[in-house]
């Protein structure tokens, strides 16, 4: 080292071992200089900002732009509202119960409508600020607050679109001579695969003492203002099926008759010795409902098997 000029930093060395002092200060104030560079380079890389692509946030236009959503929100609150009470008091009566597919269907697609009524009800300074994400958020608001309004509007006290339906399950009864009382279901007597019937055995091919259909409904308005009509029909009786009294409450079902306004019970005689063969009950519910005839259908069977056969 004792032939060089220079120190091992650069730095210029005089004759006698003596350093450049202005010379090595500069040195020191460019490479401090670099190490800031790089340390600033580096802070930008690691945060948002105008180089990353991100704009400035800009208070005014953000204000500008929350009001503008929100009258967005407000109006298409109100828009999937009158388009419920359309689908209720309109719609639904013109289409019926038949075909439910167009009841939600239509006025669900109603929202393709949002971006032109935005343009012609909203001030330009909002539209200007709705995107193609306003509409999504839109669409997604219209349809949801569409279905709550709609299930408020067809259910009591606003309406009734569906009639009585089925409490539970249903029962045969046979009362004997003696005044024993048995139940299909706990008889013993295997329930069809289907759930629908009942399949009695009996010694003779007869089934000895009177037969009671028993069942209960319940409906979300008052279960009273259902008309319930039972038939009973046989294979083995060509004749066709017998309209059978509703009301007829012996005795013997007094502690099982009950009612109130959601629910009813009914005791319906089929019959004394019914024989062998499939008996089919028919049980049709129908009610003036709101805005159109709710109507309900239930089928259910009685096998009476002879064991000898």
């Amino acid at each position: 080292m004792r032939g060089s000029d220079r120190s091992l930093h650069g730095s210029p060395v005089l004759p006698g071992g003596m350093v450049d002092l202005q010379t090595a200060m500069a040195a020191a104030a460019a490479d401090r200089q670099k190490r800031l560079d790089k340390t600033d380079a580096e802070r930008k890389k690691r945060r948002s900002g105008a180089d990353l692509g991100i704009e400035r946030f800009d208070p005014v236009k953000h204000v500008a732009k929350e009001k503008a959503e929100t009258a967005s929100m407000w109006f298409v609150l109100a828009y999937a509202v009158v388009v419920a009470l359309l689908n209720r008091h309109m719609l639904m009566g013109w289409v019926g119960p038949g075909d439910g597919f167009l009841l939600w269907f239509l006025p669900i697609a109603m929202l393709i409508f949002l971006p032109r009524l935005h343009r012609l009800v909203m001030p330009e300074g909002f539209v200007e600020h709705y995107t193609s994400g306003t509409w999504v958020k839109a669409g997604f608001l219209h349809t949801f607050t569409f279905l709550a309004i709609s299930f408020l509007l067809v259910n009591p006290p606003f309406g009734d679109v569906t009639a009585a339906s089925l409490d539970g399950d249903w029962e045969i009864a046979v009362m004997s001579e003696d005044g024993e009382l048995t139940l299909a279901s706990a008889s013993g007597d295997v329930m069809d695969m289907d759930g629908e019937g009942f399949a009695w055995s009996t010694e003779d091919g007869t089934l000895h003492g009177d037969a009671w259909l028993m069942f209960t409904l319940t409906d979300n308005h008052e279960v009273s203002e259902n008309n319930v009509e039972v038939r009973l029909s046989s294979n083995a009786d060509p004749s066709g099926s017998v309209l059978l009294p509703v009301d007829t409450v012996p005795s013997a079902f007094a502690n099982l008759s009950q009612s109130d306004a959601d629910h009813r019970w009914f005791l319906v005689p089929l019959g004394a010795d019914l024989v062998e063969g499939r008996w089919t009950i028919t049980v049709d519910i129908e009610e003036q409902g709101s805005p159109w005839v709710n109507t309900r259908v239930y089928a259910w069977h009685l096998d009476v098997i002879d064991e000898r056969a």
